[in-house]
């Protein structure tokens, strides 16, 4: 699906969506306008996917094959899940063997597996479990160990495995280096993609688990859904920045709207280069609210050396925002709040003093002649936010510009010769959140009229509300 995007501006990779250990929160860094797209899903999420077709002995020998040297069958009466174990004895032929199992899809070159299977080995006899990755078409590719496991017990063992370059991988065995005649089961093997740790095992069978086709020949996935869920009418997302004592609203949720758990907030004033945390809690109809769900995110801020160094966003028209380079920067300037008088019979004066007035700043940006005129607009848009990087030690400043000067013609970025805006950057308190609606860069209802003929392209163009609010993103 696109990335929200100004059609003039340069196409990116979307990054990855960043997803809460519930599966409620998502969140995807938008770097082309440095935001942040968030959405809010409390309907059954996919919170861990398994890609073996058949991962469990209960579902027979389907999408299963032996590996190497062992003879195996189904036992019934032993096994962590379910009835029924794969035993293998292993051959006189080799001490390397096992079963190997389908997955859903060949694995490209590069691909991070995470691989974890239950085992229950003797005391004697053997030594290391492995996974092997293999394909149809080369046989084995790759073999890493999952260690020693301990005897007498099923135990889980798991190992990452890396498809090598060049290569594919669309199954994945589970072999035990042990002598001839050595008998070992094995049950409940899982493959995920990108994960640091093994997620709690998962098949369609398990409570709180599906299979996403036929049972026992397809991939699994655990889902969560939010208690009540049917019931929430609203979703309220805060963030909490680093080095501040609490959380603020995120402007488009405070709330937004989430009928029966589904929303979609865009949130342009988080502080760049840094980790925040965004947390949503949902609000239902009569007002109670449910489980929070909360999740990190950092949006880069302008790489030190690049020309275009301070983003100057516009709260009510961010599609408007923009970045420009800084040509002159007056040194911060904090006015005192204070008042005096003279003591009698004191050298010294009293004084009734507050807390100093925030930074002023007088700036001045050069930017290139295709951008003249938007950057007239920005400036006259209403409340501005003013973001440099971390390095620069310039607070982040909502404010509103009053002397405007420029544009200058100055031939500052060579032969496209760039003008200057200038003005003063006094900041003012952030604006009030409270109900205000979603404004996302360059998208609105009007947008969507004037790209589609009818209400039927629409439809085929956007698989829900929530992707249809943010142009695709959520």
């Amino acid at each position: 699906m696109p990335m929200i995007v100004d059609p003039a501006a340069p196409q990116i990779t979307p990054p990855d969506r960043v997803v809460s250990p519930d599966g409620w929160l998502a969140a995807l860094v938008d770097e082309l306008w440095a935001g942040v797209a968030l959405s809010y899903n409390g309907t059954a999420q996919p919170t861990a996917r398994n890609l073996v077709l058949n991962p469990s002995a209960e579902g027979g020998p389907a999408f299963t094959e032996t590996y190497s040297a062992v003879t195996r069958s189904l036992v019934t009466g032993d096994a962590p899940f379910g009835n029924t174990a794969w035993q293998h004895v292993q051959g006189s032929g080799g001490t390397f063997g096992g079963t190997a199992w389908l997955l859903s899809g060949p694995q490209p070159e590069g691909t991070r597996l995470r691989v974890s299977v239950y085992v229950k080995v003797p005391g004697t006899g053997g030594t290391t479990i492995f996974f092997a990755g293999r394909s149809s078409t080369e046989g084995t590719i790759g073999v890493v160990s999952a260690g020693t496991p301990a005897a007498g017990q099923w135990t889980r063992v798991t190992a990452e495995y890396v498809v090598p370059a060049g290569k594919t991988v669309d199954r994945v065995a589970v072999a035990y280096n042990a002598s001839a005649g050595t008998t070992w089961l094995a049950d409940a093997m899982m493959v995920e993609v990108d994960v640091d740790a093994a997620s709690a095992y998962v098949d369609g069978d398990q409570p709180g688990c599906q299979w996403e086709g036929a049972p026992h020949a397809s991939p699994s996935v655990r889902t969560t859904a939010l208690p009540g869920v049917d019931d929430v009418r609203q979703v309220r997302i805060m963030r909490q920045d680093p080095g501040t004592t609490g959380p603020v609203p995120v402007r488009s949720a405070d709330p937004a709207w989430a009928i029966e758990g589904v929303g979609t907030a865009y949130d342009h004033e988080m502080p760049l280069g840094v980790a925040v945390v965004y947390t949503a809690t949902p609000v239902y109809a009569d007002g109670s609210t449910g489980p929070s769900s909360s999740l990190a995110v950092t949006v880069p801020a302008p790489e030190p050396g690049e020309d275009r160094d301070l983003w100057i966003k516009s709260l009510d028209e961010p599609g408007l925002s923009m970045r420009a380079m800084i040509v002159d920067y007056q040194g911060p300037t904090s006015a005192a709040r204070q008042d005096t008088a003279e003591v009698p019979g004191s050298p010294y004066v009293a004084v009734a003093y507050d807390e100093h007035a925030a930074e002023v700043v007088q700036v001045v940006v050069d930017v290139p002649p295709e951008d003249v005129n938007r950057m007239r607009a920005l400036l006259r848009s209403g409340v501005l936010l003013a973001q440099a990087r971390p390095g620069y030690y310039m607070p982040d400043a909502h404010h509103v510009p009053a002397d405007i000067t420029g544009p200058t013609r100055t031939g500052k970025l060579g032969s496209s010769e760039g003008y200057r805006f200038g003005w003063t950057i006094t900041p003012v308190a952030r604006p009030d959140t409270a109900e205000q609606p979603l404004r996302v860069p360059g998208w609105s209802w009007d947008t969507l009229a004037d790209r589609f003929a009818s209400w039927d392209a629409v439809a085929a163009s956007y698989s829900s509300w929530a992707s249809l609010s943010t142009n695709g993103v959520t």
